[in-house]
Formats: structure tokens, sequence, C-alpha cells
């Protein structure tokens, strides 16, 4: 019974490591960088049910404003138009710095 708990545990840490590599992978696109900050995570205050418009503002190679808008996550799903400012890391990954409601 503990073999099997453990062959399952390490399954899903397999599964999760997999995930997390994909997506880090995946986040050297901006657009896909900011689809899946704004639609993912379970504590994300700025999530979005979905997003309309991506729109890339000004960008340097290095740091990026993407403005965006779409429908909330939460009831009764308000259009929200936020500013994101992206930098990207030495390994060539977008990451979100900061959210402005726009």
């Amino acid at each position: 019974m503990k073999k099997l708990g453990a062959i399952i545990l390490s399954v899903f840490i397999i599964c999760g490591i997999i995930k997390y590599t994909y997506t880090i992978n995946r986040c050297k696109n901006i657009n896909y960088a900011v689809q899946s900050y704004f639609t993912t995570g379970i504590f994300n205050s700025h999530k979005m049910y979905n997003i309309g418009n991506i729109n890339l503002s000004f960008s340097n190679g290095n740091m990026a404003v993407v403005k965006i808008d779409g429908l909330e996550k939460k009831s009764p799903h308000r259009k929200v138009t936020y500013n994101v400012f992206l930098e990207k890391s030495n390994n060539g990954i977008w990451k979100v710095k900061k959210i402005y409601p726009a």
C-alpha cells in the first residue's frame, strides 16, 4: 500500500514539474505570458474571465507596456482594462512587474 502511494505521489510531482517547465518555456512569448497571468491562478486578484484585446504600447526588448481589456472573473463580469508592465529576465522569460487599472 505504501509503494502505491509513493508511486502516485511521484507521478503527480513529475507531472507538475513537466507542466511548470512547459509554461515557463511558453512565457518567452509576451502574449502567452500576459494571457497566462490574467486567466490562471487561485489567488490572483486581477484574474479575468477572458481577454478581449492585447495591445503592445511600448517595448524596448527588455521592458514592455501592454494594455489589455476583457471581462472580470467575478460576477457580474464587468469590463476591465489594465496597463501591465512586463520585464524580460536574463533567460528570456517575460514576468509581470506592475499592474495599473486603466
